[in-house]
């Protein structure tokens, strides 16, 4: 595929004043094989075009070559990461935003005109590749979707798209990015030992992207299904081990060439509203693990940043800790270090608006022990929280 072929299909789909929607994960277009980068391509598109709205969402690579004042509006659904530079710039925004509310936003607000993606043939026809995330929903709604396919990606998508609901503007051979996740330390590993007793046999358990995540599926001892949002490499070694039960479900894949690999041909991915619904998910013994920037000494959360500083975004994080909390025999669990660069979570007030409230927190988890809020009211709270970083 050429520039010359992406930029003749965005005149088509997106017109003066029009929105476009670009596919997010890793497999987010970034390169074309004629190596035209795909940020300066939709940047000379939309100043041509003019009054152009771009949504992007969450991006693990770094977008090169995107010339942001070349759109009305950039409009950024889950911050840090590959988006940290684009942020800089006051023309683009970040709107707050659970991972749920993103449909309905896509679906009035921010409706665009075309999504632009990643798709690949499996043995059965079309699948998206390594993410669904919100973009089943913009298909199924009837935005024009101009689809680049790509011979090197995995198919994990779990369910066929019909070419009828879209465009095949060309093809390409990049394949998704790679993300290799560093080796849990000693910390990680104590941190994982104490999630663990909380996590029954024939659990569904929610896990974060990173060492802690990494830790936790490698230190399991009793079979689970991974119900999660980021399904990363540690998903192998747990089959390996024969404690994964079933298949996997999560909406993006993270991690290396390997996993991309292993996950071609299964039917893994499927969209936000499926993967982060707290009606399904409450339904059966849901566990989830997360982490947190700042806790409050009642248990709210902050997993965005410190102060005006942005390290991630909202994503999941509220959607997971209200269907553990919902979940009969489940449980929403918070894990931290009790001290990360010298600095506690644990803090008089959050520096920024709280992603996660107190009463969707259960239990919260240091290398030290953990604090079971299970039944307790607001002052016992308080000081079970405050015990649990006091030693």
């Amino acid at each position: 595929m050429t520039a010359a072929d992406l930029t003749a299909a965005l005149r088509a789909a997106v017109p003066s004043g029009g929105t476009i929607a670009l596919g997010d994960g890793v497999g987010t277009l970034t390169d074309l094989d004629d190596g035209s980068s795909v940020g300066a391509v939709l940047s000379a598109a939309a100043r041509e075009i003019g009054g152009v709205r771009l949504i992007l969402g969450w991006v693990p690579g770094v977008m090169t070559d995107l010339d942001v004042t070349a759109f009305a509006d950039v409009v950024v659904l889950m911050p840090g990461w590959g988006m940290r530079a684009v942020l800089k710039n006051p023309s683009a925004r970040f709107v707050p935003t659970a991972l749920t509310g993103i449909d309905s936003l896509l679906h009035t607000t921010l409706r665009p005109d075309a999504l632009l993606t990643r798709l690949t043939l499996g043995d059965n026809g079309l699948r998206f590749c390594t993410e669904v995330s919100w973009q089943r929903t913009l298909i199924d709604t009837g935005v024009t979707v101009l689809a680049v396919l790509d011979e090197q990606a995995p198919a994990a998508g779990a369910d066929c798209i019909d070419p009828g609901a879209l465009h095949i503007i060309g093809h390409t051979s990049r394949g998704p990015v790679e993300v290799p996740g560093r080796a849990p330390e000693a910390i990680h590993d104590a941190l994982a030992d104490n999630v663990l007793r909380y996590v029954p046999a024939g659990a569904s358990l929610q896990y974060g992207p990173g060492q802690l995540g990494t830790a936790l599926l490698r230190r399991i001892a009793v079979p689970v299904h991974l119900d999660t949002g980021l399904l990363t490499d540690g998903v192998m070694e747990l089959e390996q081990r024969g404690l994964l039960l079933g298949e996997p479900s999560a909406t993006y894949l993270l991690g290396s060439d390997e996993l991309y690999r292993w996950a071609d041909g299964r039917p893994i991915l499927r969209g936000i509203e499926y993967t982060h619904d707290i009606g399904r998910l409450r339904d059966r013994t849901f566990v989830a693990v997360n982490t947190a920037i700042e806790i409050d000494p009642v248990g709210q959360i902050n997993c965005e940043g410190n102060g005006e500083k942005v390290v991630g975004g909202i994503g999941g994080h509220p959607d997971f800790c209200a269907a553990g909390r919902a979940s009969r025999h489940g449980l929403s669990i918070i894990a931290v270090p009790s001290r990360v660069n010298d600095r506690s979570p644990l803090v008089d007030a959050l520096t920024r608006p709280t992603s996660t409230p107190a009463h969707d927190v259960d239990v919260i988890v240091t290398e030290s022990g953990a604090a079971d809020l299970r039944g307790l009211d607001w002052a016992a709270r308080r000081a079970s929280i405050t015990q649990l970083f006091d030693n």
